[in-house]
């Protein structure tokens, strides 16, 4: 329900908060200043032909200065008029407007309050009319409400209260229940019981109760009706401080979501986990919907952890921030649930901006950010080398300190953020056009960032407003060169952090020479590889060039025609092609370990992933008596196709000419073609039932037809949900201290997609031929399914200033898929089995306050979200149906290279991490070799969890005047992280330890002191991979940051004679403060942003503290 004024400034939406303070003052002037309209002597001339009288008040007002205040509805629907008046009286002029129509109007100072007044045909019937009821209508506070609907329930019969608060009803008993209603409180009932005299107070309505939320397939709810916890955020909470990829700026004021930025930097992707990781194997990232519909998870890759890699982003990303409206956090599958088996790991809900309505407006905002390493490993400075071109630095003190810092090879990355928006349209036609551009670069030099957005959406209101039209596209321009990756293959950093401490890097800025012999400019490198293929690192930066391009299109149609009041039918079509390339160009002199030659290598590719969605919705909505009934019913289709090409391999007889013509056949690598397609049919529904708006009951169910399950015993999977909400707060008498209180309960069984063509494997052909199949076809195969309760509480205190949500949650997902080896005899290596059950429980909470004193207002927030994972069982006992004997399996190992494996056990986590530490005795001591140096445990041991305890937010915002201030703090607490980067800094001197160690004369080792160059080349063996005794590099991942601050100011349109609505300027930060960290780099940041991995530093690319400022325009 609407209500608009028409102020000498602005048409708005009362809200809130306005609605406090423009009440306020308007009852203040009611209380003192009760007139009648003729008692005022203006003149109104219109001559006006076939207009709505919305328009002719909008024109009264104009020329009276009057102000109109009614509700929206009694006016939608009267008919148009022709008006032709002279230097009429405004009194004359309203009785003529307000002719043949049931309302009236009180004028109260120089405001006109229209409202509905009493039943003629009972106004003319007064000999029935035996029952006068009369009274005043206040709110809380004791002041009078003009404008309160009174109606005598299941009649037409009512009136409206005039500026004081009082009304006069005439009814035909003096029995009945009279409703008395008003925007912005709560509606009363009242018995009437021959009572002659009501006096009635109002209670205000709880802040946001009756606020829209955008739930499951974009169907909008109200807060107060929903059964099951969703957080919502607005757009300016993820572009106040921007972020390449707006998710990242939502890590800490999220409750039950886990977020960990890609260490890639520019464009990479971003980790989202809510609710914990429910999966062995298959993804456990949050699924991401936008205006209601799936987008495809346009990942390109996930790098490997030791040998290197990079990320190559992923697709949410690609959205211009600053069209977004509000963003949805469907953190439970009950929320989730209509995605079907989508649903598992949640969903990250974003609504777009349309057109206004409204007049004409445009925002243009800039911000430039300045990008620094935000935590870099440290090095010693006062030992060098022990002899020249040697890498590792065990020599002798140094004269004077060196000084060579890391810092020095980084440049200040820079981000250039601009963007453009319009919004236009009228009550019929509204269109939203937007263009924005993106233009950074990297602390690492060479790693560079272009993206260019263009955006149109139009909305239609057709056929007396019958059928609604939405249209929209999206066009998107990217590349991306340089991805940083970690690891040691291909890696700047680990040259750079190695780097002798007694070497000149100026020496090798230069990074390559003039080759007589080959007669072109060749790599200079004067130390060896060190078994690590280490090269020089400002070559890799210049000579190892990768560029990644993207060209996406995204365009929808939606349409929906209302039937009746009642009923509804909706139908939406979104079309998803993206178009990706890269080129890989590795010169002449670049290791030959990774090209394949001395030539170079040259490697090349498309992607092009496609999507069509389609979903029609058919609504019924009514109201009966007390009951209110939503049921929605549906179906869907969504189709993915993909097709890949790549090539590449060692370049053959000319150096650095990269083309595929210049490629050997005999040396053609990794060339492949793959097509993919999968299709999923759905039918879902979701019905809601409501009792007096004190009790709503939700039920829902979906059912999938998809061609992951082609060729297995399972033709389709049926999720149902179901939930139970309770306003307490009307049901009961609560303390006066409490303003709202709801409980809330849900139970949801969603699922998880297998990897495709598990039951249908594919064949890869290599020259000409098809191999052979690896694996049996899993004709058993049970999609994942995750049974998941929760509960919850949402309370308000002290007129709704202080707001506190839990939700208590667990969640048990079975059907794991577990691949079994078996003899080669068989016929094939391996078959798939379901079993295991993955469970997570836990709390989500969030705390709130919103308040002013004065020009001051203050809303701090606090998030928190505690998470307990647990295997609770994984392959149970059975017996293999090929060899006949008992198999089972208790322990997985899921990811590792080296000395480092991630494993889930029978009662453990799928975030353990276990490592090799150093033989102990029974007694604790060391076990040493004859040397007396310290043995490293061939047996990897668990170390702990990358799984944080809880995580917490807090974020603040204050605003004086046109002053504002926000910061986030951040802290995630419990967890530990490994540092197979500090490992080798040991192993080659680097590290202050190492200097320490030889300053106090050796690392003592069961008492006695062995030399430190012996000691860390024993657990911390260098080269090849191996990073010793990880055990030893366990780091606590508990940190606190100051994860965002902002400072702004508004100049208001005032100053330039309202031309320009207003300019705000601001000076943001993000990362700026590391508050608490003993990890030796920052434990959020992480190398893969896949189920695993996470937790292990190997050369990563350091985090970034951004420092900048923005500045918007709107007119």
């Amino acid at each position: 329900m609407k209500f608009y004024l028409h102020g000498k400034h602005h048409v708005f939406l009362f809200q809130k908060g306005f609605l406090i303070m423009k009440l306020t003052a308007f009852l203040i002037i009611a209380f003192v200043f009760q007139v009648r309209a003729s008692g005022y002597a203006q003149k109104v001339t219109l001559s006006e032909k076939n207009v709505s009288l919305v328009k002719i008040l909008k024109k009264i007002k104009k020329q009276s200065g009057y102000n109109f205040f009614y509700e929206n509805r009694l006016l939608k629907y009267s008919r148009n008029m022709d008006i032709n008046v002279k230097d009429k009286s405004l009194e004359e002029v309203l009785q003529l407007c307000l002719k043949d129509l049931p309302l009236t109007y009180t004028v109260t100072g120089k405001t006109i309050v229209i409202g509905k007044k009493e039943n003629p045909l009972i106004g003319n019937l007064n000999s029935f009319q035996q029952f006068i009821i009369t009274g005043h209508v206040k709110d809380l506070e004791g002041l009078p409400l003009p404008g309160v609907n009174i109606k005598l329930k299941g009649t037409k019969t009512g009136t409206v209260t005039s500026a004081d608060g009082s009304y006069r009803l005439s009814l035909p008993d003096g029995n009945g229940i009279l409703v008395y209603s008003f925007i912005g409180f709560e509606n009363l009932e009242v018995n009437i019981n021959k009572t002659s005299l009501l006096n009635v107070t109002l209670k205000q309505q709880s802040e946001g109760l009756n606020e829209v939320v955008v739930t499951a397939l974009g169907i909008k709810r109200t807060d107060k009706s929903l059964t099951y916890n969703v957080q919502t955020l607005k757009g300016s909470d993820v572009t106040t401080v921007k972020d390449p990829s707006f998710v990242n700026s939502l890590n800490g004021k999220v409750a039950g979501a886990t977020i960990n930025a890609s260490s890639s930097g520019l464009a990479g992707s971003t980790r989202v986990v809510l609710r914990g990781v429910k999966s062995i194997t298959q993804n456990n990232n949050a699924l991401y919907v936008v205006d209601g519909i799936p987008l495809p998870n346009l990942q390109t890759s996930q790098p490997g952890i030791l040998f290197g890699g990079s990320d190559g982003g992923d697709g949410i990303s690609n959205i211009n921030p600053e069209d977004i409206e509000s963003i949805s956090i469907l953190s439970g599958p009950a929320a989730a649930a209509l995605y079907g088996y989508q649903a598992a790991n949640g969903a990250i809900q974003v609504t777009t901006k349309k057109g206004s309505a409204e007049k004409t407006r445009i925002n243009v905002t800039s911000t430039t950010t300045f990008s620094n390493p935000f935590v870099l490993p440290k090095r010693q400075d006062t030992y060098g080398t022990a002899a020249n071109n040697a890498f590792a630095s065990w020599g002798n003190r140094l004269d004077q300190p060196s000084a060579y810092s890391i810092r020095d090879f980084f440049q200040t990355g820079t981000n250039f953020s601009n963007s453009v928006s319009v919004s236009t349209g009228n009550t019929k036609n509204q269109t939203y056009f937007s263009a924005a551009s993106v233009n950074a670069k990297g602390i690492i030099p060479n790693n560079k960032l272009s993206k260019y957005n263009l955006t149109a959406r139009s909305t239609s209101s057709l056929l007396d407003d019958k059928l609604k039209l939405d249209i929209s596209a999206m066009y998107l321009i990217q590349q991306q060169q340089n991805i940083p990756g970690q690891g040691q293959y291909g890696n700047p950093l680990l040259p750079l952090y190695l780097f002798p401490t007694s070497g000149n890097i100026n020496d090798i800025k230069n990074f390559e020479r003039y080759d007589i012999n080959r007669n072109f400019n060749t790599q200079y490198w004067p130390y060896d590889d060190l078994g690590m293929q280490a090269q020089n690192p400002y070559w890799i930066i210049n000579r190892q060039i990768t560029v990644n391009k993207r060209e996406r299109f995204l365009g929808s149609v939606a349409a929906t025609y209302e039937f009746s009041k009642d009923l509804n039918l909706a139908a939406r079509v979104k079309y998803d092609n993206s178009n990706d390339k890269f080129d890989s160009k590795f010169y002449a002199s670049t290791s030959s370990f990774l090209t394949g030659g001395l030539n170079g290598s040259y490697n090349t590719g498309t992607s092009n992933p496609k999507q069509l969605y389609s979903d029609i919705l058919l609504t019924f909505k009514k109201e009966i008596s007390d009951f209110s009934i939503t049921a929605i019913g549906g179906a869907s289709l969504q189709d993915n196709k993909s097709s890949a090409l790549s090539a590449g391999g060692a370049l053959f007889t000319v150096p650095n000419f990269f083309s595929l013509s210049n490629i050997s056949q005999n040396k053609i690598g990794a060339s492949q073609t793959i097509q993919t397609h999968d299709q999923t049919q759905s039918i879902f529904f979701t019905g809601q039932a409501g009792y007096k708006q004190k009790l709503f009951l939700d039920v829902s169910g979906r059912n999938d037809w998809s061609s992951f399950l082609a060729g297995t015993n399972s033709k389709s999977i049926f999720y149902p949900s179901v939930g139970l909400s309770a306003i307490v707060s009307d049901i009961v008498k609560l303390p006066v201290a409490i303003s709202f209180l709801k409980l809330r309960a849900s139970y949801s069984e969603v699922g998880n997609p297998p990897a495709a063509y598990l039951p249908n494997p594919g064949y890869s052909i290599v020259g000409g031929y098809p191999t052979a199949i690896t694996s049996q076809p899993f004709v058993g195969l049970k999609p994942e399914r995750t049974a998941s309760f929760e509960t919850g509480l949402d309370i308000k205190f002290l007129k709704n200033s202080i707001t506190f949500n839990a939700t208590y949650y667990r969640a048990n997902t079975s059907n794991q898929i577990f691949t079994v080896s078996v003899p080669p005899a068989v016929g094939f290596s391996s078959y798939y089995i379901n079993a295991g059950k993955i469970q997570n429980q836990g709390i989500e909470a969030t705390l709130g306050y919103n308040g002013k004193i004065g020009n001051v207002t203050w809303n701090p927030s606090v998030t928190f979200s505690l998470n307990r994972n647990k295997a609770v069982k994984l392959l149970d006992p059975y017996k293999d149906p090929f060899t006949g004997l008992l198999y089972s399996q208790d322990t997985i190992q899921v990811a590792g290279t080296g000395a480092y494996a991630m494993k889930i056990a029978k009662g453990g986590t799928t975030g353990d991490i276990y490592v090799q530490g150093l033989l102990k005795d029974a007694q604790g001591n060391l076990i040493t070799d004859d040397k007396g140096l310290p043995r490293i445990d061939p047996k990897f041991r668990k170390a702990g969890s990358s799984n944080p305890n809880y995580n917490m937010g807090y974020n603040n915002t204050i605003s004086y005047k046109n002053f504002s201030l926000g910061f986030l703090i951040n802290a995630r607490v419990g967890g530990i992280v490994i540092s197979g980067t500090q490992s080798l800094m040991d192993a080659y001197g680097i590290s202050p330890a190492t200097a320490s160690a030889r300053d106090e004369g050796g690392v003592l080792v069961n008492g006695k002191r062995v030399p430190a160059k012996d000691y860390y080349g024993a657990v911390a063996s260098a080269g090849g991979g191996s990073t010793g005794a990880l055990g030893l590099y366990t780091y606590s991942a508990t940190n606190v940051r100051l994860g965002e601050l902002s400072l702004g100011y508004t100049i208001p349109g005032k100053v330039f004679n309202n031309k320009i609505q207003s300019i705000s300027i601001g000076v943001i930060a993000r990362n700026l403060w590391m508050i608490y960290n003993k990890a030796p780099f920052d434990p959020e940041s992480v190398a893969s942003t896949g189920s695993y991995y996470q937790g292990f530093d190997y050369f990563n690319p350091p985090s970034l503290r951004n420092v900048g400022f923005n500045i918007k325009v709107s007119l």
